[in-house]
């Protein structure tokens, strides 16, 4: 399997080597994160003590990429803020368009359960479960899939959701658990709107949105320091078997392996923050969706289809909340500017 960087080098190397010297740290950024969201589903394709078997420093508060990274993140966080204001107001999608994307939530969301389900996995392809309670909780994910496909109790497959999340707490734990929130967002989204009290519908449907984006927000800065902030150690084992980190070939050989799971964590920290605060939710979106996508496409081009499925898979949820994010409102009633707004008045 031929890793992206060395494509791209080939590709690049007949090309003047000063011109790339001087672009390479205005890519280096964005590209950094496409092993971010590619990884987010299997713990970086390592085993999981791999990272133990590493002599790698862990990286300190006092390293200056660290502290180089948290100005960045503050910046890129407080730019986001000052440009919600100031970017077009794009109109809400039409209310078949909106009725046939809350259905591909329901839908996508039914076959990523079903599918890890029958992988003996939960929610995600490495969480696998093991014992009587991990059986169970194979047949409850499967049947929250089933009735969100057949389009039955959604209001209970929405309940149902939130005790499976309960038992991968008690399964695995709450901080492989945590990483995976963003399902609770979805079970409130799909609850809000789904409710069998009209009454109580109409009052918590206009904060679904909000719901979803804050927890799915909430997972991304999550698995950016559990998995490549605080817990580099996995990343940095895949990028000794997988030499991913592109750097070096442009004359940048202080860029380590270290530094970039770094800035592909602290890239996930932003994204995720930026949506938990609601600001350029649509920009923000378009940039994680086309991680996503280049994370498949990658993947692809390697001939690693069972990958590239795994990843598919796993995404299906997380595709779907894009596309709602992106066509639904964004959520207007739970963001960062609505404070400031009521301050000013």
């Amino acid at each position: 399997m031929q890793n992206p960087s060395v494509q791209a080098y080939q590709i690049i190397a007949p090309l003047k080597q000063n011109t790339w010297k001087m672009l390479a740290p205005l890519i280096a950024l964005p590209l950094t994160c496409v092993a971010s969201p590619s990884m987010a589903h299997v713990r970086w394709f390592v085993a999981e003590d791999a990272g133990e078997r590493v002599n790698l420093n862990a990286i300190l508060l006092s390293n200056p990429i660290m502290i180089a990274w948290i100005f960045i993140a503050l910046g890129m966080i407080c730019t986001a803020i000052v440009l919600d204001s100031r970017l077009p107001v794009i109109p809400i999608a039409n209310t078949k368009i909106r009725h046939d994307v809350m259905e591909l939530m329901r839908i996508f969301t039914g076959m990523s359960l079903l599918l890890t389900a029958y992988e003996g996995a939960l929610i995600a392809p490495h969480l696998i479960a093991v014992g009587g309670m991990g059986t169970l909780l194979i047949f409850l994910q499967a049947f929250i899939g089933i009735l969100l496909l057949s389009n039955h109790f959604i209001h209970i497959a929405a309940y149902l959701l939130g005790v499976l999340f309960l038992g991968m707490i008690l399964q695995f734990g709450i901080l492989k658990s945590v990483e995976y929130i963003n399902i609770i967002g979805i079970a409130l989204f799909l609850l809000f709107n789904h409710h069998p009290s009209e009454q109580l519908r109409e009052k918590l449907k206009p904060y679904s949105v909000a719901m979803l984006r804050i927890f799915t927000g909430i997972a991304l800065v999550i698995l950016g320091f559990s998995e490549k902030v605080y817990g580099a150690m996995l990343g940095q084992a895949f990028l000794e078997n997988y030499p991913w980190n592109f750097m070096p070939f442009f004359g940048f050989d202080w860029f380590s392996d270290q530094i970039f799971v770094l800035s592909a964590g602290m890239m996930e920290v932003v994204l995720g923050t930026i949506l938990v605060l609601g600001v350029v939710t649509r920009l923000n979106t378009l940039v994680i969706a086309g991680f996503m996508l280049l994370s498949n496409i990658v993947f692809l081009i390697q001939g690693a289809k069972d990958e590239a499925l795994i990843e598919m898979i796993g995404h299906l949820p997380v595709i779907a909340t894009a596309l709602i994010l992106l066509l639904l409102g964004y959520g207007q009633r739970l963001k960062v500017t609505n404070l400031f707004a009521k301050d000013s008045a």
